[in-house]
């Protein structure tokens, strides 16, 4: 029954995970696409591009939360929900 317990626990740790990682891959893309179409400031341009590959980084190591709260922060500069 632990056994059973414990499995089902992983497996939900697992699926959470997953989600995250597909809110990484979504917000990253509302990144690329706002970075493709908005008149931005060179050095602001720089720092968000910044901020994107940190994000992308961040999700590709696991640390899926970080990513995504730097994601969030260059969204919120871009204006983009």
């Amino acid at each position: 029954m632990i056994k059973l317990i414990s499995l089902a626990t992983a497996l939900a740790a697992a699926m959470g995970g997953v989600a995250l990682a597909g809110q990484c891959e979504d917000d990253i893309a509302k990144i690329d696409g706002a970075l493709a179409t908005m008149e931005l400031a060179p050095d602001e341009r720089a720092q968000l591009e910044d901020m994107r590959e940190q994000a992308l980084k961040l999700c590709s190591a696991g640390n899926v939360q970080e990513g995504l709260d730097v994601a969030s922060e260059a969204k919120a500069m871009l204006r983009i929900e």
